[in-house]
């Protein structure tokens, strides 16, 4: 959901502003925490909006992005030594911070200043909720919060999380979590006699009626869409999703309080491929 920050940062951009800047104004998820299990450990290759980055862990503990490449020669710093609060280069030894700060420049000598001069490409981040999240855009224009969903709200033990890749681009992916047109047939099940058991009634009603009525609402942080379908003699049944700038999607939920919840983001890698980041949680109490 944007908040009124989020908003006015939106003011900047102008006709022709490309997608891909607009996409930077937001903190984006970059990596679920347990790809970065512990302070030190090896860093690993992301690839957001086009960029190639090397995420890693400090010896505090913080996560942070770097750009793939040692400004000094090029040598991707996957194969670094994550040591001391820093990621070294294996090819000169050049180390840099969590800020991109070239802080040991061991091939210089000891009198030398030149590493006060090196900055290399560095992206904030922070960690909530078994997701850590990095910012790409402009720093004065940085939100001051995450986003406030209630995944990202609720205890951790209330959360499960997983990261797949979708070989299609973010735009698309989109497009499909909020077509519920397509449940009647990607999610329906081949056994008919199914179609009254497991599922309860909307399945019945998803197998009954393949072709909804779409209707839209638009709201600040979003879209609010109704597919509505055929129920009983007297009644529809109305399937709410909501797609929320720039990359969530909501899937629709029940009246019980201890149901699981569930919901999308889909970050773009590149022009055709995306992660798709599956939240599920229960905000009444943990799961076991």
């Amino acid at each position: 959901m944007l908040t009124r920050e989020q908003n006015d940062l939106l003011t900047h951009i102008t006709p022709g502003t490309s997608m891909g800047t607009l996409l930077r104004r937001f903190w984006i998820p970059a990596l679920l925490s347990e790809e970065l299990p512990e302070p030190d450990c090896p860093p690993v290759r992301v690839r957001l909006l086009a960029e190639d980055l090397i995420g890693f862990r400090d010896t505090s503990g913080r996560p942070g992005l770097l750009g793939n490449n040692c400004p000094h020669r090029g040598a991707s710093l996957f194969f670094g030594r994550n040591e001391e609060n820093g990621l070294r280069c294996v090819y000169h030894g050049w180390k840099f911070d969590l800020a991109g700060s070239c802080v040991d420049m061991p091939n210089e000598p000891p009198e030398s200043n030149f590493k006060h001069k090196i900055r290399h490409t560095a992206y904030p981040c922070r960690e909530r909720n078994g997701v850590i999240w990095a910012y790409m855009g402009p720093r004065d224009l940085e939100p001051a919060e995450l986003p406030g969903f209630e995944w990202n709200m609720v205890p951790a033990e209330h959360v499960c999380l997983s990261k797949t890749l979708q070989e299609s681009n973010w735009v698309q992916a989109v497009e499909g979590g909020i077509d519920s047109s397509h449940i009647s047939f990607l999610h329906s099940w081949m056994d008919s006699s199914q179609r009254r058991g497991p599922g309860g009634p909307i399945a019945k009603y998803t197998a009954q009626d393949r072709h909804p009525r779409f209707e839209t609402v638009e709201t600040d942080a979003g879209i609010l869409i109704g597919a509505r379908r055929l129920a009983e003699e007297d009644s529809y049944y109305w399937r709410i999703t909501q797609f929320l700038v720039p990359w969530y999607t909501m899937i629709p939920g029940g009246v019980d309080p201890d149901q699981q919840i569930g919901g999308h983001a889909w970050i773009p890698i590149d022009d055709e491929n995306c992660w798709r980041y599956s939240a599920t949680w229960r905000a009444s109490k943990p799961f076991t």
